[in-house]
């Protein structure tokens, strides 16, 4: 027996595991996250930008 494509369907496998388990993470808290991403990415401060 021969387990000549054994590694690559593990890692296929795995590969299509983590993409349905994000898709069920967005379909089912995506709002949530989408909010967590907005005030991660947003700063309070001002960004001062000097001109000469």
């Amino acid at each position: 027996m021969k387990n000549k494509g054994f590694i690559p369907s593990i890692i296929f496998g795995s590969i299509i595991l983590v993409c349905i388990l994000t898709l069920a993470l967005f379909v089912f808290w995506g709002e949530d996250i989408i909010e967590i991403f907005k005030e991660g990415f947003t700063d309070d401060e001002s960004v001062s930008v000097e001109s000469n």
